[in-house]
């Protein structure tokens, strides 16, 4: 068995939680004996393969283009559109965004539209993705999710909301499966681990500097608990700055050298973050939006409690973490109190066994059996 992964145009070189995983999925089902290329590159030759597997779908022009590629050369078409709750975007928009995606909150009130004002401005900056932007702009975004769905096999979701989010945004009836993601091999060893840093029992949070991953307030909420509590915290931030949210890294940048008890690593290989989780006490993702989450998975199997936001969350997390509000840094604050002082976590075998990648690979590998079979049937 012979597949493409098709992921956005900047996947390889911008990075992001899709990146880790499609990279992951794919090095799994290798192991489990198919072939798999990745690209990103609408020009791809797909006739030598027998199954093609897009990732991404929110505010992406080109995931469109991809199916129709897919439909053209009847190839079965697989979907993991990582697809986020449309009102959290939205209520994020209106509240807390900064530059161009503050302006056109302003003025437009469709989500789609604002995504595709988004998109052009981008365009402009990297010409790479200009042709299918524009073709947004006279197909109409949300009408190109719509068609991709439809033209899809199979949708793979990493929550029921998920499923359920889909069908409230674009009114289609998919064939979908639940596919939760999980973590590598190197999150499995949780000993003789060294700690990178000169400090421990720090507050953590991994991921894009970005004004959606709500750094500025995790540090708000913070700076509140050491004042409030008399306490010495230390805050460990890991990710790169995105080039597309300059304010807000300016914002970000000043906060780190203005305060001592802020660390900040702008990259760290995903191969030797594990350490980095297991001296933290807590690791806190107050994003605006997300799919689920992949760093609070990554901090509960290194040993480290949570502060998680959203239902989505909610939903595989359960009691296992705390909960905050991004819109609230007294909900941010008190729910980091909240975990600094709770035990750390155990997890029972059958969690540890459902949320790895190797076990995200094999029911991936059941669809896409199935699938071949309806084609060669």
């Amino acid at each position: 068995m012979k597949v493409l992964m098709w992921g956005r145009y900047d996947l390889l070189s911008a990075g992001g939680g899709d990146k880790v995983q499609v990279e992951s999925t794919a090095n799994e089902l290798r192991k489990l004996g198919i072939e798999v290329d990745i690209s990103t590159t609408l020009s791809t030759n797909i006739e030598s393969y027998d199954i093609i597997h897009v990732f991404q779908l929110d505010w992406m022009s080109e995931t469109y283009f991809y199916a129709k590629k897919a439909k053209k050369f009847k190839k079965p078409f697989v979907l993991s559109p990582i697809h986020h709750n449309v009102a959290e975007v939205q209520r994020f928009d209106d509240e807390y965004a900064y530059g161009l995606r503050k302006l056109g909150s302003t003025f437009l009130r469709d989500q789609h539209n604002r995504d595709t004002l988004k998109n052009l401005y981008r365009s402009f900056k990297d010409r790479k993705k200009l042709p299918t932007t524009l073709a947004s702009v006279f197909l109409g975004l949300k009408n190109m999710h719509i068609k991709t769905l439809q033209m899809s096999d199979m949708v793979l979701v990493q929550t029921e909301l998920e499923a359920k989010d889909l069908k409230q945004t674009y009114h289609v009836d998919i064939e979908w499966k639940k596919v939760p993601n999980g973590v590598g091999g190197h999150f499995l060893v949780n000993s003789d681990i060294q700690n990178p840093l000169d400090i421990e029992d720090y507050i953590l949070c991994v991921g894009r500097i970005e004004a959606r991953k709500n750094q500025l307030s995790i540090i708000k909420a913070v700076e509140e608990l050491i004042k409030e509590e008399e306490v010495d915290l230390n805050l460990v931030f890991i990710g790169k700055k995105s080039g597309n949210h300059g304010q807000y890294v300016k914002m970000f940048d000043a906060e780190v050298a203005k305060n001592n008890w802020i660390t900040y690593l702008p990259e760290v290989p995903y191969s030797d973050i594990p350490p980095y989780f297991k001296y933290a006490k807590v690791c806190v993702s107050a994003s605006w939006f997300e799919t689920s989450g992949l760093t609070s998975l990554e901090a509960l199997f290194m040993g480290t409690n949570v502060v998680a936001s959203g239902d989505r969350a909610r939903e595989f997390l359960r009691a296992m973490a705390s909960y905050c509000d991004p819109g609230n840094i007294e909900s941010i604050k008190n729910a980091i109190s909240k975990e600094l002082a709770a035990p750390r976590p155990k997890l029972n075998d059958s969690f540890k066994q459902e949320f790895t990648w190797k076990r995200s690979a094999e029911l991936i590998k059941e669809v896409y059996t199935d699938l071949l079979k309806d084609v060669n049937s």
